[in-house]
């Protein structure tokens, strides 16, 4: 049994600190299974015809099938959605999205700044 006294812990809160997203080749997903649900049941009630913005911070091609395809698989079918991806490494966009998606080259923190006066 491990000594939990050497377990990391959260610096703000003192909670148990978990693995997050990925351990080695497996995924490490329970704690975002909840509000993937909640998503999933989200766009299952939005309107086929309805507007929906898709901004992506931040999002390479260490794990492309958890983020990136899946965004961009979100926006082709539905028309009036769009995909900004902000990326200073990686923003390419597909050419099949057009005009319906933005490359930012740049970090988060930039793009942060921008928005704030």
């Amino acid at each position: 049994m491990t000594d939990p006294a050497v377990l990391p812990q959260c610096p703000r809160c003192g909670a148990a600190v978990f693995p997050n997203v990925r351990v080695g080749p497996e995924f490490v997903d329970d704690a975002y299974l909840p509000a993937g649900r909640w998503l999933s049941g989200w766009l299952d009630r939005a309107p086929a015809d309805g507007r929906l913005l898709v901004l992506e911070i931040g999002a390479g091609f260490n794990t492309p099938g958890v983020i990136r395809m899946p965004m961009e698989n979100l926006v082709r079918p539905t028309r009036q959605a769009r995909l900004v991806r902000v990326n200073p490494r990686h923003p390419d966009v597909p050419a099949d999205l057009g005009a319906r998606a933005l490359s930012l080259p740049f970090g988060a923190g930039r793009l942060l700044d921008a928005l704030v006066p």
